[in-house]
């Protein structure tokens, strides 16, 4: 009996030191890959200290955790460290395939000081895969406000989704794109604005960005870059970079005029047809519609609850809005302006909101 007990004992000791050798492999490995991105992003000087954390804190703080945030590339579950209520992010098995973990990371940590973009806290690279460890918010992604509504109470739809509050989610996105296109070294290109990248803290209304996995840097001194491998999401592909793998600036825009499209249809509306300026509009209770752009009236496409909650007193503001996404999609990149004057309309529209409602008060 005793040389069965001996056995099993140096089992689970081979066992152990197996595990302990592959999470210091994968430390490595993962974290020369995160110090590379981070020594091309900005010298080594990193924004945001960026804590680390062993395989075993990051089970330690999941481990009876239930409160998870379905998202597109993974999934977030709520965890506990140091008394503290965090998000732990996994990826899927195929991410690393396509996407940069590593650059997500990099330009996350580079980022976190912005109230719109979801703070990260730390990561640990002793998995086979890194795990991304964010500030915890009560957390709904913008695709589910948009496109999922039926899952949560109508009450919490109108608070967070208001005509004021889509607004400012378009100006606080428009935000962080700028910040991307703007303050790095060379302009950063996020190439993969979609709303599922989006998240809402309900208790305050911010909407804040998160996986820069997909992020692209400009070379010194150039105005594009062209990929091999188109990556990202139909529908929100610009045209140039869809067909031919030409990334610049614009490639931002014109998938922030979907996105604004979308905050003002509330319908999952896409710009595919693009070579005709067609829009096609789909929406799960309904059949395929494509609509010319120059026959767009905006009253007609715009999201029923914001005419209610407002009706035409607000019209004006619902056809800059549509200008302005019209611009962001032209076929051609050149044709459609930068993020920073994107950003800028965008604020003078919400102005003109506020300053609405202060007059009905």
């Amino acid at each position: 009996m005793q040389f069965f007990r001996r056995l099993t004992i140096r089992k689970k000791q081979s066992s152990s030191e197996e595990w302990r050798k592959k999470e210091h492999d994968y430390y490595l490995q993962n974290g020369s890959a995160v110090l590379e991105e981070l020594l091309a992003l900005c010298n080594g000087n990193c924004r945001i200290p960026i804590r680390y954390f062993t395989a075993t804190e990051i089970h330690n703080a999941i481990r009876h955790s239930k409160n998870k945030l379905e998202i597109f590339d993974g999934r977030m579950v709520a965890g506990s460290m140091d008394k503290r209520l965090v998000f732990v992010r996994f990826f899927p098995y195929y991410f690393r395939n396509f996407f940069n973990i590593f650059r997500d990371i990099a330009i996350t940590a580079q980022m976190s000081h912005l109230k719109n973009v979801l703070r990260l806290v730390g990561c640990s690279v002793e998995l086979e895969k890194p795990v991304m460890v964010y500030e915890y918010v009560e957390a709904i992604s913008l695709h589910t406000l948009l496109f999922e509504k039926g899952n949560h109470d109508d009450q919490t739809i109108k608070s967070l989704f208001s005509w004021g509050n889509r607004l400012r989610i378009a100006n606080q996105v428009a935000s962080a794109i700028v910040f991307l296109h703007t303050e790095f070294t060379t302009p950063i290109i996020y190439k993969d604005l979609k709303p599922s990248n989006v998240i809402i803290d309900q208790n305050s209304g911010v909407a804040k960005l998160l996986n820069f996995s997909l992020s692209v840097s400009l070379p010194p001194g150039e105005l594009q870059v062209v990929k091999d491998v188109t990556c990202g999401t139909y529908g929100y592909l610009a045209p140039e970079y869809a067909v031919s793998g030409i990334v610049t600036q614009n490639t931002d825009v014109y998938s922030f005029g979907v996105v604004l499209l979308q905050l003002l249809t509330g319908k999952n509306m896409g710009t595919l047809n693009i070579k005709d300026r067609n829009y096609i509009m789909y929406d799960v209770d309904s059949d395929l519609e494509t609509i010319e752009i120059e026959k767009i009236y905006v009253m007609d496409i715009a999201d029923p609850a914001i005419l209610e909650e407002h009706g035409i007193e607000i019209q004006q503001q619902l056809e800059d809005c549509w200008d302005l996404v019209k611009k962001c999609t032209k076929s051609k990149g050149e044709e459609r302006p930068y993020m920073i004057e994107v950003a800028k309309e965008l604020r003078r529209i919400h102005n003109c909101f506020r300053a609405f409602t202060l007059g009905q008060n």
